[in-house]
Parts: C-alpha cells; structure tokens; sequence
C-alpha cells in the first residue's frame, strides 16, 4: 500500500494520452506527471487510489532522448499534453494508443503508421477563448487548465493561428477601457464570456459570445477589431445567458461583414457558418480525405451516403466521383451550409437533409453502396448501428477522433465487415489526440 509523499526512483515505461509518464511500482501503475518515456527519475507520490498512484518529478536523474525542451512556456494549460516530446516520439506513442485501443476492445485489425503534415505549430484554424480577470485585475483570456475550468491567462499559443490571440486581446482590451466585465463561471455574473475564432482562404470570422442580449459599444468593438486585424471578414455576436460551460447560446447574430468564413479544401470550395463542425487542421484534413477517398475507390455510379456530414466536406471530397451523395446532419445551420457548398462546387449529384440516421431510409430508394460515417467523439449510438445494418451498404468508411469508442464500434460492426488497416492521421500535433480512418468492407 502506498501513501502521499512517498519518494521512489523509476525508469519511465510509456506514456498516456494525457501527456503523463507511465511505470510500474511493485506492480502498481504510477502516471508521472510531467516524466517522458526513458526518463530516470525521482518522484513523489501525491494521489493514491485503488489501483495506481499519480506522482510527479522532484529530480529528474538521466533525462529520456524522447525529450525535448517546449517551444511553449506556459505550464499549467490544458492544451498541449506532448509539448516537451519529440514529433517522432508522438506519432509512435499515438500508434500505440490506437493499437491498445483495439486491444483492449479485442478487434484484431493491423494499424499503419500515423500520417502527420507540418511541423505541428501554429496548424488551429479553429481557437475559443474562455474570459476572466487576471492577476491585475483586468479582463484577459486564455484557456482552461487541464481537469478544471480555471482560466491560464496566456498571450500566444504555438498551434494556434498567430492572430488568434492577437484579436484577443484586442477585444479583452476594448471591454477593459469601455467597462465590459468579464463572466464568472462560479456567480453566473459579467457580460464577456468567451472570444473564438475560425481562420480560413477568407480571412477570419470572430464570434463573441456575451451573457446578455446585447453588447454595448459594438460600432466602436467593431471599428477597433477591423482597424487593427485586417483579416477579420465577420464578426458574430453569440448570446448564452444559461449557467452552463457550453460554450454557445442558440442565436447567433452577425453585426459585421461575412455571416461565415470561406475556406478551400481538396480543390473545393467551403462556406462555414460558426455553428458547424469543421476540421481544426487543414492540411491534415486534406491528407486524411485523400486516403479516404483512395479507400473508397468509387467509380462513378455508387450511391453514398454521408452521415455526419457537416458542411459537406467529407462527402464532397472523398466521394466526388460517385453517382449520387446524400448528406445526413442534424444541425440545421451546418445542412444549409452544405446545400450551398454543394452549388459553389456544382456537385449536381449531392442534396443534404437535416436529421438523424432515420431520415435515410425515407431519403434513400434501393441499394446503397457506401456509407461514410465520421461521428463526434461518443461514437456512434446503437440506432445508428441498426440503422447501418439494415441498409447493408457493401462499404462503411469509419472516420473517428477517439479510438477508444472506434474500436467499441468496430467490435460491433466486424460481425458483418470485415477491415484490413486503421489509418491514423496526427490531426492534434502535441495533443493527445489522434483521427483514424478504416474502410469497412461487407462480408
């Protein structure tokens, strides 16, 4: 049995998706806060629990070659869990996640190696900052820190696209100077809750989300964001007065220029409103639809359908040579946009509903050839599965952000598919994050 502030020295083993070391003592699990694969070090014990420990560093003795010093100085922020790693050790560290995800679920499938592009800064098209008040007293931002909803202020972030922050601070600055005060989560008080931006071919579109029915001062925000941020195509405020850490109210009302943010992607054209789903890497997107349309293999006449679909990217990528695309998804606003995306690229063969899985067998009449699912990180819910089963598409083409719920899928699935390779792609450099695309094929 082990007790709090217990010192122990350790060779660390592996790491977890979480950033933390992984060891063995005495044949507990101990995660080491901070410890890189290959490190000896000496630790501390500061949780106990039935079945592991959570220790951290107090000397580091003989440091990991998988080691290396962070480009980023902030500390206690939740973002980058492999910050202080090399990229080669992540990838090997991601394949391992995804191969023990499978194991675990006991789905016998061969995993390629991790595809990753760039060099794994400054790739987040997408950033929403959480406001508060820093230590002086003034409004500021920043991001939560890791298990909590405690603000690190910070003034750049090096996956993130270097004008985020800047447009932050912008804003935190103007609400300083005119008297907009920050929202607490713990009283449900003050106006400015969080400042989040997309970056695309078009520019940037900012949205600010208040807790209230209006913002005072908007002309003069809007004069002082524009002036100072040329790229800044649109400015959207957001209203969400619940006491609740979603990030977004219902109503969305655009108070300047472009309503949503244009982006190119795979040679298409993409209209993207602030309600929808769009991948946060681009040109590791473009690499994971390519590879999913080489798995597809279409030839020209299938009939897929794309649930999931978003604004449309998957469907109007990977499967743009089929013979008729029908896109499921059920935010409205992301079904409008797709319909459009679909005339700005004359993709003449796709039409989109809004809805669940149940809207396809009213949508769909006779055979289906392929179904694309690319679902958020819960996986897909049993209907869906059913409603996969009854339509028995000859492929099912899996695009996954978590491994753990692919594999549960995958377990269910395989009884009638059977699959040759996971593919996973670094969409989250120094995340703990990975994608995954597999082709199912119907036995």
């Amino acid at each position: 049995m082990f007790a709090k502030d217990q010192i122990f020295t350790v060779r660390i083993d592996d790491m977890n998706n979480e950033g933390n070391g992984v060891c063995r003592v005495d044949g507990t699990v101990f995660f080491v806060i901070g410890a890189v694969t290959g490190d000896v070090c000496k630790v501390k014990v500061i949780k106990t629990a039935k079945n592991y420990c959570v220790a951290v560093i107090i000397e580091l003795i003989e440091p990991s070659p998988n080691r290396v010093q962070p480009l980023c100085g902030y500390k206690r922020c939740g973002g980058c869990s492999f910050k202080n790693i090399t990229p080669e050790h992540e990838l090997q560290i991601k394949r391992r996640i995804v191969e023990g995800a499978f194991l675990r679920a006991g789905v016998d499938i061969p995993v390629a190696e991790v595809t990753s592009v760039g060099d794994g800064t400054r790739y987040r098209n997408k950033a929403q900052f959480p406001v508060g008040v820093d230590k002086n007293g003034h409004v500021s931002f920043g991001y939560y820190a890791q298990h909590s909803h405690d603000v690190v202020f910070c003034e750049d972030c090096i996956i993130a696209d270097p004008e985020f922050p800047r447009i932050a601070r912008t804003v935190c600055d103007f609400a300083d100077s005119h008297g907009i005060t920050a929202y607490s989560e713990k009283t449900g008080k003050g106006l400015l809750r969080h400042v989040c931006m997309r970056s695309g071919t078009g520019g940037i579109l900012l949205v600010i989300v208040v807790n209230g029915k209006k913002l005072p001062y908007s002309d003069e925000l809007i004069s002082a964001v524009t002036s100072a941020h040329s790229r800044v195509c649109g400015i959207t405020l957001n209203f969400n007065e619940e006491n609740t850490n979603v990030i977004y109210g219902k109503k969305y009302v655009s108070i300047y220029g472009k309503e949503t943010l244009r982006d190119d992607l795979c040679g298409r054209r993409f209209e993207i409103s602030p309600a929808s789903f769009y991948q946060v890497n681009h040109d590791c997107c473009e690499a994971l639809y390519k590879k999913a349309a080489e798995l597809l293999d279409l030839k020209g006449s299938e009939v897929v359908v794309d649930l999931y679909c978003g604004v449309g990217t998957v469907g109007l990528c990977a499967a743009r040579g089929t013979g008729r695309l029908i896109g499921v998804e059920i935010v409205p606003e992301a079904v409008e946009n797709a319909r459009i995306n679909a005339r700005l690229n004359e993709a003449n063969n796709a039409e989109f509903l809004c809805g669940d899985s149940s809207v396809i067998k009213n949508a769909v009449n006779g055979k289906v050839d392929a179904i694309i699912v690319d679902p958020p990180r819960k996986g897909l819910s049993d209907e869906v599965i059913d409603a996969i089963f009854d339509i028995a598409p000859d492929k099912l083409l899996y695009i996954s952000c978590d491994p753990d719920t692919l594999a549960r899928d995958l377990k269910k699935l395989l009884g009638s598919y059977t699959a040759d390779t996971a593919y996973p792609f670094n969409m989250f450099p120094k995340t703990g994050h990975v994608e995954c695309v597999t082709l199912m094929t119907r036995k």
